[in-house]
């Protein structure tokens, strides 16, 4: 006997340079795109047992780059933790950072990014790119600052 199911899509437009709030805080803002967003979500779901609110900005796009989105954000939290899969150097994170400064928006600064080059091996591709653990431990160091 065949079982058929059937698969609708929703497919929805998002405007372009357009970055979304996907959790309120004003201790710290995780801003990320892509992925990385679902791992900040569950960084913050643990930040928050330790009595920490992290807000998660999603970007969605970074060229055009919704500017005015983050530095509200962070101008609420004075704490900016960028997490990007690229890697540290000469990549978005410094981007975001220089984004701020340029407009004299007090903050502390942390990243959590590719500091190696990607491993084949799964477990070790886990290890060196930006999971949980990776995250909440500059977020709590940047709480203590």
């Amino acid at each position: 006997m065949r079982t058929s199911i059937a698969v609708q899509h929703s497919w929805e437009s998002i405007p372009l340079g357009k970055a979304v709030s996907r959790r309120e805080g004003n201790d710290i803002t995780l801003v990320s795109v892509a992925v990385g967003v679902h791992r900040c979500m569950r960084a913050a779901t643990v930040l928050e047992g330790k009595g920490i609110h992290a807000g998660v900005i999603d970007l969605r796009t970074v060229s055009p780059l919704d500017r005015d989105a983050m530095c509200e954000a962070v101008s609420r939290s004075g704490r900016l933790l960028v997490v990007d899969e690229d890697y540290r150097d000469f990549g978005l994170s410094g981007e975001l950072a220089a984004t701020l400064l340029e407009v004299g928006i007090p903050f502390r600064y942390g990243r959590v990014c590719t500091e190696v080059t990607i491993p084949y091996s799964r477990e070790l591709e886990d290890g060196v790119l930006p999971n949980t653990k990776r995250i909440v431990d500059p977020a709590q160091k940047l709480m203590e600052q």
